[in-house]
Order: structure tokens, then C-alpha cells, then sequence
């Protein structure tokens, strides 16, 4: 039963890590299991994959259907958030653009720069470290003869 489960799990992707976690199994026997049994994952990627497509297309038609009925009601069409409608497109139109070959758009969200308060902190608290972990060192100049 675990073998089975391992092999579905590589099938849909799973990182061994997971499938070590989750089922109890040694990284090597993961190994193995996906050794053995190549023909029979690529087998299982591919009912996967026609799956997936097959849902894909399912929801691209009744997504045409919801919008042929959002543009024929008004009323719904005002109450409809602009975001609703531009994130999809975003989306549609990059994976399009990617099916012919184009290039892909990747949007990347970073959170805010620290603010000043918070380097300066941070410089203070690198400085304490500093200090806690060296030693005091006296300089005595030596007089130089000629």
C-alpha cells in the first residue's frame, strides 16, 4: 500500500522529502521505487496530464459562458470589481502568449525596504556583537632613535 501511494505521489510530483515524510520510507527505497518503476510513472504522468487538460478545457468553456452572460447583464457588470476581470486576463494573456512561444511575464512581490530606524538598528546591533567578541588593545608608541 505504501509503494502504491509512494508511486502516486512521485507521479504528481511530490518531492521525495514529502513522500518520506508522509509515508515513512527510507530516501533509497523512494529511489528505488522510482527506478523500477519508470514506464509505469511516465504511464501515470500522462493520464495525469490528459486529466488536467481535459479539466483545463472544461473551465476555459464555462468561463466563456459566465462572461457571455456578465457582458449581456449590465446591472452585473457594474457591480463586477475591475480587478475581477483584469487578473484573469493577466493571466490568460501570458499563458497565451507563452503557448505561441513569446515571452513569458513574471511578476515578482517584494515587501517593503527596511526603513531607516530599522538599519540603523541593525547596524547597532552588529556593532554590540562586535564588541562583546573582541579585545580591548592598548596602543603605547614607542619612541623611534636615530
Amino acid at each position: 500500500m505504501r509503494a502504491t501511494r509512494a508511486l502516486e505521489m512521485l507521479a504528481e510530483g511530490e518531492s521525495f522529502r514529502t513522500i518520506q515524510k508522509e509515508l515513512g520510507l527510507q530516501w533509497d527505497t523512494v529511489a528505488r521505487l522510482k527506478a523500477r518503476h519508470k514506464v509505469l510513472l511516465d504511464e501515470r504522468r500522462a493520464v495525469l496530464a490528459e486529466d488536467a487538460l481535459e479539466i483545463a478545457e472544461g473551465l476555459r468553456l464555462l468561463q466563456k459562458e459566465k462572461m457571455r452572460m456578465l457582458a449581456e447583464d449590465p446591472e452585473q457588470l457594474a457591480r463586477t470589481n475591475i480587478r475581477d476581470l483584469s487578473i484573469p486576463w493577466g493571466i490568460a494573456n501570458d499563458k497565451f502568449l507563452s503557448a505561441v512561444g513569446e515571452n513569458r511575464v513574471v511578476v515578482e512581490h517584494k515587501s517593503a525596504a527596511p526603513s531607516l530606524e530599522d538599519a540603523m538598528r541593525a547596524i547597532e546591533e552588529a556593532r554590540a556583537k562586535l564588541k562583546a567578541g573582541s579585545l580591548e588593545v592598548e596602543v603605547v608608541a614607542k619612541p623611534v632613535v636615530l
